[in-house]
């Protein structure tokens, strides 16, 4: 199926010099933007670096510095030839395009905060007669007491009279069939420290974490329950049972965790040196707040690599998987643990192996404070650029999808 998304914004895309939003098919334009540095964000560049090394070619890529740092991480991304294309700009700095023709165009930009990656955007986009806001894939913490957050509301709250949305819809619960714990899921740091938790219970490290209790960092009215994590019942070990901690991060951003766990528990962080994707996980490592000491996993008590099977695991290791699809697909042979957030896989077949929600994505309750702090304008037109997980979203054409998102958002 087509991507829903093809990289061209209403009325902007088709002015001189033109421009695209996170796709490099096509014919060339001027004006090249990435949101993040996940690969379904920049399909295409890739191919597209066999123009870009052409001296002729005068096309330039907007995004911020993080962002470009990652994607020059990654195998195949020729740091040579996009140093040279790359414009990084900062989040709330204003800029204006370039016009082939006559030099400056009339369209300026803005950089607003995604929560998402490292370097993930938001990109507001106006001239004299619209404006367009882009999320990109973004997390609208909304229940947060966070700087992050406050930037995110400050931002909406001042942009006003926007024509044109182009939406993340990830978690959007599109056809009001899921139950409550499911369109309202924790923030992201609530998440890490219940895994922390759980790390604890598990370990003989129980005593060797100091984790943040401050209740008054969310919102207690909307903020979603959680209870913690209890082994007492759940089909795995005593404290001495395991010995130390894989992260999955075979997707980009599930290094917070790994991250958070090294942090909590005073360990270096293992990352195998033959991983394929060595240099990535270390760039957003680095990337992320804090200082942590890369070593080899044997050395380390919590270690990720790019999938969920590692040599460096043993039948004493926690193996963690971040995910959001188990939330929303039924998956045979797995079972709820207290926290409604952390799954055991199958106690008896695989003991140890967590799935854990960890989302970078806002969810349905999430998406609706979103949508109530925008200001829209009167005759606003909201475009997908995701489409919603699911099983019953899956058998939906794109027009289906657009279709029906308009529709619920005209109720909210």
């Amino acid at each position: 199926m087509a991507p829903i998304f093809d990289g061209n914004l209403r009325h902007f895309s088709e002015k001189p010099g033109g421009l695209k939003v996170d796709d490099f098919y096509g014919d060339t334009v001027a004006n090249y933007f990435i949101s993040h540095a996940h690969t379904d964000h920049f399909e295409g560049l890739k191919e597209f670096q066999d123009i870009l090394r052409d001296r002729s070619n005068d096309s330039v890529i907007y995004c911020t510095k993080e962002t470009g740092e990652l994607i020059m991480s990654r195998v195949g991304y020729k740091r040579e030839i996009l140093s040279n294309k790359f414009r990084y700009k900062a989040v709330g700095e204003r800029f204006s395009l370039r016009h082939r023709e006559n030099g400056v165009s009339d369209t300026t930009v803005e950089f607003a905060r995604a929560n998402h990656l490292p370097g993930a955007v938001m990109m507001l986009f106006k001239d004299k007669h619209y404006k367009a806001l882009y999320t990109g894939d973004f997390r609208f913490e909304s229940y947060e007491r966070s700087e992050v957050t406050n930037e995110m509301k400050s931002f909406l709250e001042n942009t006003t009279d926007i024509d044109i949305l182009y939406l993340d819809i990830t978690c959007l619960d599109l056809l009001g069939e899921r139950k409550g714990d499911k369109n309202k899921f924790p923030c992201k740091r609530i998440i890490l420290e219940e895994i922390a938790d759980m790390v604890s219970t598990l370990t003989e490290n129980s005593d060797s974490s100091e984790r943040s209790n401050d209740e008054d960092e969310c919102n207690s009215e909307d903020r979603p329950d959680s209870e913690g994590f209890d082994s007492e019942g759940s089909g795995v070990g005593g404290p001495d049972s395991y010995k130390n901690v894989h992260v999955d991060c075979s997707a980009l951003g599930w290094q917070e965790v790994a991250k958070h766990l090294a942090d909590q528990f005073d360990s270096s962080l293992g990352i195998c040196p033959k991983d394929p994707k060595k240099k990535l996980h270390q760039c957003i490592v680095e990337l992320l707040s804090g200082d942590v000491k890369i070593e080899t996993p044997h050395k380390s008590f919590v270690h990720n690599s790019n999938g969920a099977d590692c040599k460096y695991c043993t039948d004493r290791t926690i193996r963690i998987k971040p995910s959001l699809k188990w939330l929303f697909y039924e998956l045979e042979g797995y079972s709820y643990k207290q926290s409604t957030w952390i799954r055991e896989k199958d106690p008896v077949e695989e003991p140890g192996f967590f799935n854990v929600l960890y989302s970078l994505h806002s969810s349905h309750y999430e998406l609706q404070q979103f949508m109530k702090l925008l200001n829209l304008s009167r005759k606003a037109e909201i475009f997908p650029i995701s489409r919603p997980l699911g099983e019953n979203i899956e058998g939906m054409s794109n027009n289906e999808v657009r279709s029906k998102t308009k529709e619920l958002f005209k109720k909210w």
